[in-house]
């Protein structure tokens, strides 16, 4: 659901209109977000980086010639396609390391949440982002977790926060439990939207979402990681399932020799359970904050343009 606290981007483009110079400041803040979340999903932060400088150098440039809120959108979400198609339009995932990840590659911290978290959840997620598994395929294996999407939005959300609170990667967005609005986010990140209309609408529905923009934003590291296989190929072989060990047949008594004594029976052995020492986690240093890209150039055209 959206902020209602958040202005909408006509609005802010009627306002910057009309003289308001905040306005026009947040409203570049919000294409420079939103900009950077497409580019960075899908290219990687590298690779993402050109096709994002340039999409902001045309949009401070053209955006004085567009004279109605209801076609801004659809120019500008034009602006960064053309860029990114330049550039490849999507990889198909990547080994990355960022300021998020404290330069460490992205698989190297992935590898260690199978000891911490569900094995079925992660291989639901590394199927989710896998190709050559088809979607009749995720729903089928995510029906005994809760169905699709929520099993797939849930196993997101567990990395997000095992990431966040045992690894320190500086997550922002990772809610209590996963919202049903988010289900396109994981079919988003791994390249399965149906067509290139259904991407272009789900990326033009993300300007309105600020929350899902910077989710999106935030885990394309981890995600691009994913998608190249990399969790999968770090999970543990699985332990083989072994049958109960076979307790040996006890000796017959022996015969008390005739005029013995009888001796009492030896009190039975107590079976004490092994102990196992206890799991030390590595402290790991909080990681550096998002790389935050400034549209110095859009702020500077909208300030003049108000003044002139």
């Amino acid at each position: 659901m959206a902020d209602p606290n958040v202005s909408s981007i006509p609005s802010l483009y009627k306002r910057w209109r009309s003289g308001e110079g905040e306005a026009g400041q947040e409203m570049a803040q919000r294409f420079s977000d939103w900009y950077y979340a497409l580019t960075a999903s899908r290219l990687g932060e590298q690779a993402g980086r050109d096709p994002l400088q340039r999409s902001c150098e045309r949009f401070s440039q053209e955006i004085l010639a567009i004279s109605s809120a209801n076609e801004l959108v659809e120019w500008a979400h034009g602006v960064v396609v053309s860029e990114m198609e330049r550039a490849g339009s999507r990889i198909r995932g990547g080994d990355f390391p960022s300021t998020l990840t404290q330069r460490r590659p992205p698989s190297e911290i992935l590898a260690g949440a199978w000891k911490d978290l569900p094995r079925e959840s992660l291989a639901l997620l590394s199927h989710a982002y896998d190709a050559s598994y088809s979607m009749d395929q995720i729903v089928q294996e995510a029906e005994g977790m809760g169905g699709y999407p929520v099993a797939v939005l849930q196993a997101r959300l567990d990395l997000k926060r095992w990431l966040r609170d045992a690894c320190g990667v500086p997550f922002v967005v990772v809610p209590d439990t996963p919202h049903l609005d988010s289900a396109p986010l994981p079919v988003y990140e791994a390249g399965r939207m149906t067509n290139p209309k259904e991407e272009s609408r789900f990326e033009r529905w993300l300007l309105t979402r600020e929350d899902q923009c910077r989710d999106i934003a935030e885990f394309a590291p981890f995600a691009l990681s994913i998608r190249s296989g990399s969790l999968a190929r770090s999970a543990p072989p699985a332990a083989p399932e072994s049958a109960p060990p076979r307790r040996p047949a006890s000796p017959p008594p022996a015969r008390p020799a005739a005029g013995a004594a009888p001796r009492p029976a030896s009190p039975p052995m107590r079976e004490t359970a092994p102990t196992f020492p206890e799991r030390r986690r590595s402290p790991i240093l909080l990681f550096g904050g998002l790389a935050f890209v400034v549209l110095v150039g859009i702020l500077l055209v909208l300030l003049i343009a108000l003044r002139s």
